[in-house]
C-alpha cells in the first residue's frame, strides 16, 4: 500500500503576497500558536507584575562588617556562615508563588574600596537581619557590625556626566556551572611535612584596591540565592558521561504514554514468535571507565563531584570601577583589579571572564550612545542588587563564595605543628613613660589629626592593606550622635552580638569630648597592661 502527501494546497500561496500567506495560516490552525503565545505572555506579565509587588515589601539593612586584624580563622569560617545563610532557602507553593508572588530572598556580599578604604559588606533583608549577624558572630566573636546607609549614591547614576566616568560588568564562568573554580584549599602550599602557608588569594584584591587614589571607587557585588538540591543534577550527567557511564534519563508521563502502545506490540510479537526456548538475558550496562581516565580527567571528575557535593547559591557577580575624570585611569581600577580574579581560573576546570554583551565597550556603531547606555544599565543592576536585569547567574557553592568574600586572617598555622601558648615580649617602643605621660595628658586637649583623614604613610602593623579603617562607618553610619564641638562622633556598634553605645570612633579618639579644658583621665582607670615599677 502506498501512501501520498497531498501538497496540492500549497501551490495557491505561491502566488500570494506575504500578508495573504499570513492570514491563511493563522485561519488553518495558526491562531492555536498565536492564542498559546499570548497567554504565555500574559501569564510571564502577571507573575512579573505580583513579584514585584512582593518584592516592594522586603525591607533590606545594609550591614558593614569588621574583624579584627589579629583574626586567626581560616576560611572555612566563612564557608560554615553560607552554609549558615542557605537555612534561608524555601520553596513556595503554587499559591504562594503565582498568587502572593513570593519567591527566595537574596544576600548581596559587597567588598569595596571608597579613596582606597576598603570595606566589607552584606545587604541582607530585614527579617533575616538576625540569621546574618548569629552566623557572623558563631564564627568571629570580635567582630563589629555597622548597620550603614547604601554608598551607591555617591556616583551618578546616568550617563555621560560632566565630572564622573564608570566600567563595569557582569562577570559570568566560561564553562557550565557544575565545572569548579580555584578555591582556597589548592591556594596552601607546604613548606615541610608539618608546616602549610596559606597564599590568601583575597590578599592581592585588597592590596588592588587600597592602591586607589581620592576620588576613586571599585565595588564588587556577589548577589546570592539559597538553591535546593536540583542544580547538582546537570553535575550529575556530565560526570557519567565523562566516565562513560549509563545515564538514566527520566521519563515524564507523556512519554509513559507514547511508549505503551509500542511496549504492548513488543510483547505480543514476543509472544507469537516465541519457540518455547530460553529467554534472552538482558544486556548489561556498560561498566565505567574511571580506572581508565587520564590523571586531568581524574581531576575534573572529582572537581566536579567535590562542587556538588556542597550547598548551591544562584549568583550574579558584578563589578564597578568609577571616579572622577581627572583620576579616572582604567589601568589602575579595571586592569590590576580583574588580574587578581583571574587567579581563580583554571584551564581544565572553570574560569571567570566578563560577559560580552553586559559590559561598558562597544565596538562598530553609535558607540558613544550604547556605551553610555550600559553604564546607567550596569549601575542600575548593582544599585538595586537585581536578580533579573543583566545575564543570568552562575551556581557557586559556599567553599567557591567562601575563596572570593571572606575576612583575611592575621595568619594561618599550620594544624600539626605544635605552637607556644603565649610569647614575651617588650613592652611596645611607643608606650608613653614618665613625663612623656604627663606631656601626652597635657597636650590631649588640643585638637588632632584624625587617622581617616589621609592614609598613613607607614602601616605599623606591617599589613600590607587596612580593610577595618573606620573612615566608612564615620561616612556612611546610620546612627549618629552630634558632635560636641565638632570633635568626636559616636555610632552604636553590635560587638560579638551586644550592642555598643556611643563608642568614639577611633578617629576622633584623641579629641576631648568637652572641649580642651576638660581633663578625660579624671576618674578612670590607668590601662590594666601598664608596667609598674614596685
Amino acid at each position: 500500500m502506498d501512501y501520498y502527501i497531498d501538497l496540492s494546497a500549497l501551490d495557491s500561496l505561491i502566488y500570494m503576497n506575504p500578508l495573504a500567506i499570513s492570514w491563511t495560516i493563522f485561519l488553518n490552525g495558526g491562531w492555536v500558536i498565536v492564542l498559546f503565545t499570548l497567554l504565555w505572555g500574559f501569564w510571564q506579565m502577571w507573575v512579573y507584575n505580583i513579584q514585584g509587588k512582593y518584592a516592594a515589601t522586603v525591607k533590606y539593612v545594609l550591614l558593614a562588617i569588621d574583624v579584627p586584624k589579629s583574626n586567626e580563622q581560616s576560611v572555612k569560617a566563612m564557608e560554615q556562615i553560607f552554609a549558615h545563610l542557605a537555612g534561608s532557602h524555601f520553596n513556595p507553593n503554587l499559591i504562594e508563588k503565582y498568587w502572593e508572588g513570593k519567591f527566595c530572598l537574596s544576600y548581596s556580599l559587597e567588598i569595596i574600596s571608597i579613596d582606597g578604604y576598603i570595606q566589607f559588606l552584606i545587604r541582607t533583608p530585614a527579617d533575616y537581619r538576625d540569621l546574618v549577624e548569629s552566623a557572623i558572630y558563631a564564627q568571629y566573636p570580635d567582630a563589629e557590625v555597622t548597620e550603614v546607609r547604601d554608598y551607591v549614591d555617591t556616583i551618578p547614576g546616568e550617563y555621560p556626566n560632566d565630572e564622573f566616568d564608570l566600567w563595569g560588568t557582569q562577570i559570568v564562568l566560561a564553562k557550565e556551572d557544575a565545572y569548579p573554580i580555584r578555591t582556597y584549599p589548592e591556594f596552601e602550599h607546604s613548606l615541610s611535612s608539618l608546616e602549610q602557608q596559606f597564599l590568601d588569594p583575597l590578599a592581592a584584591i585588597l592590596e588592588a584596591m587600597s592602591r586607589l587614589t581620592k576620588g576613586e571607587q571599585v565595588w564588587l557585588q556577589l548577589v546570592v540565592t539559597p538553591l535546593d538540591e536540583s542544580w547538582k543534577d546537570k553535575g550529575v550527567k556530565i560526570v557519567k558521561k565523562l566516565i562513560k557511564a549509563k545515564i538514566e534519563e527520566k521519563s515524564t508521563i507523556f512519554d509513559k504514554a507514547l511508549d505503551l502502545p509500542i511496549n504492548v506490540l513488543g510483547e505480543l510479537s514476543n509472544q507469537i514468535l516465541s519457540t518455547g526456548g530460553t529467554a534472552e538475558k538482558p544486556k548489561e550496562a556498560q561498566p565505567s571507565i574511571m580506572q581508565h581516565l587520564s590523571p586531568g580527567e581524574k581531576t575534573i571528575v572529582e572537581g566536579i563531584e567535590r562542587k556538588i557535593a556542597k550547598m548551591g547559591f544562584m549568583t550574579r557577580f558584578r563589578m564597578i570601577y568609577a571616579g572622577r575624570k581627572e583620576v579616572f585611569q582604567k589601568g589602575r581600577g579595571v586592569s590590576s583589579i580583574f588580574g587578581t580574579i583571574k587567579q581563580f581560573n583554571t584551564q581544565n576546570l572553570n574560569a571567570f571572564k566578563p560577559h560580552k554583551k553586559i559590559t561598558t565597550k562597544v565596538n562598530y556603531f553609535f558607540t558613544k550612545y550604547r556605551t553610555n547606555l550600559r553604564k546607567t544599565k550596569i549601575y542600575l543592576a548593582y544599585k538595586y542588587r537585581s536578580t533579573a536585569r543583566g545575564a543570568n547567574g552562575n551556581v557557586l557553592n559556599n567553599e567557591e563564595l567562601a575563596t572570593i568574600f571572606h575576612f583575611p586572617a592575621m595568619t594561618v598555622k599550620a594544624p600539626l605543628l605544635k605552637k607556644t601558648e603565649g610569647k614575651k615580649a617588650e613592652p611596645p617602643v611607643s608606650l608613653p613613660m614618665g613625663d612623656e605621660m604627663e606631656e601626652l595628658i597635657r597636650f590631649e586637649g588640643e585638637e588632632q589629626p584624625s587617622v581617616t583623614e589621609e592614609k598613613a604613610e607607614v602601616r605599623k602593623d606591617g599589613l600590607p592593606f587596612d580593610y577595618n579603617n573606620p573612615y566608612f562607618e564615620e561616612k556612611f553610619a546610620l546612627k549618629k550622635v552630634p558632635k560636641p564641638s565638632s570633635a568626636s562622633s559616636s555610632v552604636e556598634v553590635k560587638k560579638g552580638g551586644k550592642v555598643v553605645e556611643d563608642r568614639p570612633s577611633s578617629a576622633s579618639s584623641f579629641a576631648p569630648p568637652g572641649g580642651a579644658s576638660e581633663d578625660r583621665t579624671e576618674g578612670k582607670e590607668p590601662p590594666h597592661n601598664l608596667p609598674f615599677v614596685e
